[in-house]
């Protein structure tokens, strides 16, 4: 995904973080209407540092089209020019950002006010709010003691009302020789372990089968709570999240220290699991992953001290209102399965991840969009023009080399052919 489809997603995650209570029917005001209301009241601040002041009725439009066609709804179609100012040419830009380099505690109003002054733009050329989208994309170096961090206690109103996740490191299994990492997702309001598992790499793909996993046994959150490291900020992760009414919210960057909950659950997995495991069960990730299950099940069956129950009553007392994936487990693979846009070769092929697979001739030269799940080859998925889906098998080379070719649309008779004289 490009910095341009990137930056769609990122809206469309952002106008879906303002209409999840509307969607899934938590908002605290009398209705709906006045929910939409309130949140217009205010000016808001757009990803891209665009300051917007929306309708109630723009915030029912976006719950509309979410309801009727999920999280793509939502991304906005892109533009030729997306991600470029049309106003901004690239002299005044170098001007702009040198300037921007000299004084990098100024703001967008005083920097514009500055360049009309010094006659670098007529009154009115350009917008406070261009100015600020362009300090968005090309901000200036940071300088400065960093401010004092806000951080307060907090614990959600209710079970499944907020995940937290994160990655501890673990030890070393023998078989294959390689470090385990531990994926684990925290329940905010009942301290529960919803899902807890050591994989071989900590990256995007393991962590989407570490959520599955929650999901498929706990139902799904309203928001998930992680860091910015690769396995929780990625393009397919969000679009796993809004195809599934998750709202995914990150930690401030380099302020780990905000998912207090998490954090806290693996120092107490560091001291009281991985300080006293026997060698045994570091023979491979199954005899690990079957250690920790055993302990998991016992720190869930604990009395916690800060809810005064154990995790697995707490989460239970609340099982009525838990809402989960309908359609089983199709529509589990459906949701976690990542997309992707491909070019078709020539040779009516498409690659991901080093594997080729064949596609029908017709669509040689087309951009298609592929939907797989990591590592499963028989799970890639071609959706057609007409919004069908075909499954796609790897390229066999060896008998795409023996099957029969269609015969040419004309023959030449080469014997009617007039050699000359």
């Amino acid at each position: 995904m490009d910095a341009d489809e990137k930056r769609r997603v990122e809206l469309a995650e952002y106008k879906f973080g303002l209409i999840a209570p509307a969607v899934n029917g938590t908002y605290p005001d009398a209705s709906m209407a006045e929910y939409f209301r309130r949140v217009a009241a205010e000016p808001l601040g757009l990803p891209d540092g665009t300051v917007v002041r929306l309708k109630p009725s723009t915030l029912a439009s976006w719950r509309r089209r979410y309801l009727e066609r999920g999280f793509e709804g939502l991304i906005p179609k892109q533009r030729s020019d997306l991600g470029t100012s049309r106003r901004i040419d690239a002299d005044l830009a170098a001007d702009i950002q040198a300037m921007h380099a000299e004084h990098p505690k100024m703001g967008a109003s005083t920097m514009l006010e500055k360049l009309v002054a010094d006659g670098y733009l007529a009154e009115g050329e350009l917008s406070a709010a261009t100015m600020q989208r362009f300090f968005k994309r090309n901000p200036a170096p940071e300088g400065g003691e960093a401010a004092v961090k806000d951080r307060r206690a907090f614990e959600s109103a209710r079970v499944n009302g907020i995940w937290q996740a994160d990655t501890l490191y673990g030890p070393h299994v023998s078989n294959p020789a390689r470090r385990a990492y531990l994926q684990a997702i925290i329940d905010d309001k009942s301290r529960k372990i919803v899902a807890a598992r050591f994989v071989g790499k900590d990256n995007a793909a393991s962590f989407q089968g570490t959520l599955r996993a929650a999901v498929a046994s706990h139902g799904v959150p309203e928001k998930l709570f992680v860091d910015n490291g690769g396995p929780y900020k990625n393009d397919q992760l969000s679009l796993i999240c809004g195809g599934l009414g998750i709202v995914l919210c990150h930690a401030a960057v380099r302020d780990g220290a905000a998912k207090g909950k998490i954090e806290r659950f693996n120092r107490t997995c560091r001291m009281r699991f991985l300080s006293a495991l026997p060698a045994s069960a570091t023979e491979s990730l199954d005899t690990l992953n079957a250690a920790l299950a055993k302990w998991v099940a016992a720190y869930n069956a604990t009395v916690h001290s800060s809810t005064k129950s154990s995790p697995n009553e707490a989460f239970a007392a609340e099982a009525d209102r838990l809402r989960y994936v309908e359609g089983g487990e199709a529509a589990l693979d459906e949701a976690f399965r990542n997309r992707i846009a491909r070019k078709v070769a020539n040779d009516a092929t498409v690659r991901i991840d080093h594997v080729l697979y064949d596609v029908p001739m017709g669509l040689v030269g087309e951009r298609v969009e592929l939907r797989w799940t990591p590592g499963r080859e028989d799970d890639v998925w071609l959706c057609m023009p007409d919004g069908a889906r075909r499954r796609l098998a790897p390229t066999d080379k060896q008998a795409n080399a023996e099957s029969r070719r269609a015969k040419p649309a004309y023959t030449i008779d080469f014997g009617a052919v007039d050699g000359g004289e």
